[in-house]
């Protein structure tokens, strides 16, 4: 076994990062993690839903042994699901609740990121019994991971505020503007591809006597739904293209994105805020007029749920993934996970499947080599090496560009391609 008290550092405390440091600490393995947001943004987001992939769940509820009770504080299952089109008509109506499908002893569900994060916190004994996200020891919120550079048995790597850390091995899992793969690929073309897409997502609490109250309750109603969540799909037509989705992420309340066509990224995605992947929160009158104007015509139901969303509770940004999908995601001790290795449209539903797993079998690599007898150095070099595998690197570049052509397709003007992507 190497004989060491350095910890694997984590770059990021999203998913993927918390499930690597569970997956971590079930193996005995000492870890730290860093994440450049306060403790108090740490779990915010601005209306994040995660279908739930089987390989996911497997990984949570079996691999990692997470409680049922925080496996389910995370997730929703699917029951109904309402398809129509952008002029309004009903294309079908999916009855997901007596279909009864099935992964494991799970429905089929959907989680919110937040409560993702904060069941997996628990998990790790990182928040405390007032359930406040404990800052220090093995987790340091504010401090961002810098840079990097592999030593002789450690990786020494910089911080934010230009202490240097020294650990057995550095995972990146700081999203699509990571600072690591940056520094890993300086001296390479790694500029990001705008896929033509942008989204405007958010949430919106379902308030009491509400025009989108009566509105959900009169299409429950009439489609005989009214026993369960009620997720909406709609899609776009000839003169109206695009695609919205909202699904209850919790009681009345709706995670929604609106996803449009457009050739020019906005400006939103020059920022790098931490809740928002780039993009921007409006305010006030811009977004008055900009909301006006986007759901001019829409569906009622379509239209209340996106005006009845507060201000900070709406962003818009554009769909961007790397336009280099050949290059490496390891150097030595180092790995990018996640969006730090393949950033992609949401278009597939596939982003945080993908970096559950990334987390998942890297800590296990890394746990496996740290427990051999032998030199450390090659053994976790060696098992980085192998999570960075031709199978792997080959399946995520497949998603990525599954995701592009569906983006491309679900907001086309193209009759036939539209039939095609309808029921």
């Amino acid at each position: 076994m190497i004989s060491s008290d350095l910890p694997v550092i984590i770059a990021g405390a999203g998913p993927g990062g918390l499930v690597a440091a569970l997956s971590l600490k079930r193996s005995g393995v000492p870890f730290v993690i860093y994440d450049r947001a306060s403790s108090v943004r740490l779990c915010s987001n601005a209306g994040s839903g995660i279908d739930m992939a089987p390989v996911a769940i497997n990984i949570l509820e079996k691999e990692l042994e997470m409680s049922p009770e925080g496996i389910d504080r995370a997730m929703r299952p699917y029951e109904y699901m309402y398809m129509f089109d952008a002029g309004g008509q009903k294309l079908n109506t999916y009855r997901l609740k007596d279909m009864k499908l099935k992964i494991g002893s799970r429905d089929f569900g959907f989680a919110n990121r937040s409560d993702l994060q904060h069941a997996l916190l628990e998990e790790l004994g990182l928040k405390d019994k007032n359930g406040k996200i404990v800052d220090g020891g093995s987790l340091h919120c504010g401090i961002a991971v810098a840079s990097y550079e592999n030593k002789p048995g450690f990786v020494e790597v910089v911080l934010g505020t230009g202490e240097k850390v020294r650990g057995l091995a550095l995972l990146a899992c700081d999203g699509i503007h990571s600072a690591v793969r940056k520094h890993m690929h300086r001296g390479s073309d790694d500029s990001l591809h705008y896929c033509g897409q942008v989204a405007w997502w958010g949430k919106t609490v379902v308030e009491k006597g509400s025009e989108l109250e009566k509105e959900l309750k009169k299409m429950q109603k009439k489609n005989a739904m009214e026993d369960g969540n009620v997720s909406l799909a709609m899609m776009g037509t000839r003169k109206k293209p695009g695609t919205f989705f909202s699904c209850e992420v919790a009681e009345n309340v709706h995670a929604w994105v609106y996803v449009l066509k457009d050739k020019n990224p906005p400006a939103a995605n020059a920022s790098n805020d931490l809740t928002r992947r780039g993009g921007v929160a409006l305010s006030g009158v811009d977004k008055q007029k900009e909301m006006n104007k986007l759901v001019a015509s829409c569906p009622p139901v379509v239209e209340h749920i996106m005006t009845h969303a507060s201000v900070d509770n709406v962003t818009r940004a554009g769909f961007f993934d790397r336009a280099n999908l050949s290059l490496p995601y390891v150097d030595g001790r180092t790995a990018l996970l996640g969006d730090a290795a393949h950033p992609q449209s949401p278009m597939m539903g596939q982003g945080a499947n993908m970096a559950i797993v990334d987390g998942f079998v890297a800590a296990q690599r890394l746990a496996a080599a740290i427990a051999k007898p032998g030199d450390a150095s090659p053994a976790i070099e060696r098992a980085l090496a192998d999570y960075d595998c031709d199978t792997r690197r080959k399946d995520n570049r497949t998603v990525i560009k599954k995701a592009r052509k569906y983006g491309r397709w679900s907001t086309t003007k193209n009759v036939s391609l539209f039939q095609f992507w309808t029921p």
